[in-house]
């Protein structure tokens, strides 16, 4: 009976226990003094940055401010741009313009993308269309933003749908088609609503994916919104780091240039990366009812 049980327990996969010299049992083998990869990732980021900004105060120290700012001094810049309220109040306008610009290309790729995966009819009519907002720079989008809409934040809007819209569609196309269609097949055979089959096998198998290249999306329209600004807006980061440019502050150019990158990071580690993992477990659960 012992030995049936071991078998049993070999074929589904359990690790042998193995005693510890302390005597105490441990389930597979352990590699020794090895730090857990969350603390690993974070110590190797932090000695990452620190020579990072130990080569930039180096280089820094032999050119001027208005060539290359040192640490120091893009720190000063960066507390005089929170003390006159220009930090928050720039750069919650280009997010809100990057996020409502995602939105409308989450949107519009979504039902694109999905009417592409259900037909191979639309899929090939569309198909140049999608290869053509892969292939045409963001300026160019920008330039012609400005000839049809004039300046201002409908161009940043416009050009963040655009540069958004070819992922969304193509992930959301290769997602339908990668359905498990005997999912889809056994809820028609018990006769499930549409509603239900969307909840149930459809959302599961999408939001993943979705999710991923929304989080490239919206990295991505960010820098695109602080271009078109940079081009088209009076407003907003973009307009700020044109100001800064005519102005000859290299250092305000690299504080707004450290406050994206802090804020992108913040965004994916707080905001996306927990939504992620929770659709993960959404796709993964049971259905307890």
């Amino acid at each position: 009976m012992k030995r049936a049980q071991g078998s049993v327990g070999a074929r589904q996969g359990r690790a042998p226990a193995v005693l510890s010299p302390a005597g105490r049992s441990q389930a597979g083998p352990s590699p020794a003094g090895r730090p857990p990869a969350a603390r690993r990732t974070l110590v190797g980021g932090a000695l990452g940055v620190a020579v990072l900004v130990a080569v930039w105060a180096l280089l820094a120290s032999r050119q001027p401010e208005i060539i290359l700012p040192s640490p120091g001094e893009t720190w000063t810049a960066l507390k005089t741009l929170a003390r006159n309220g220009s930090l928050f109040d720039a750069l919650g306008l280009t997010l809100y313009r990057a996020a409502t610009g995602v939105l409308i290309g989450l949107a519009l790729g979504i039902v694109w993308g999905a009417i592409n995966g259900l037909s191979s009819w639309a899929s090939a009519v569309s198909r140049p269309v999608v290869s053509a907002l892969m292939s045409v720079p963001p300026v160019v989008l920008v330039s012609l933003g400005l000839i049809w809409l004039g300046p201002g934040a409908g161009v940043t809007r416009l050009v963040i749908v655009l540069v958004a819209l070819p992922l969304i569609i193509v992930t959301v196309e290769e997602a339908v088609r990668d359905l498990d269609r005997s999912l889809i097949e056994m809820a028609a055979a018990f006769r499930l609503s549409r509603f239900d089959v969307l909840r149930h096998v459809v959302a599961p198998g999408v939001a993943s994916p979705v999710l991923a290249a929304t989080t490239v999306t919206f990295g991505q329209s960010l820098r695109v919104a602080i271009m078109a600004e940079l081009l088209s807006a009076a407003s907003g980061v973009g307009a700020l780091v044109a100001r800064a440019q005519s102005n000859l502050d290299t250092a305000k150019i690299f504080a707004w240039t450290i406050t994206v990158v802090v804020v992108v990071i913040l965004l994916e580690v707080l905001v996306l990366n927990p939504v992620n993992a929770r659709l993960m477990r959404w796709r993964g659960a049971p259905d307890g009812g």
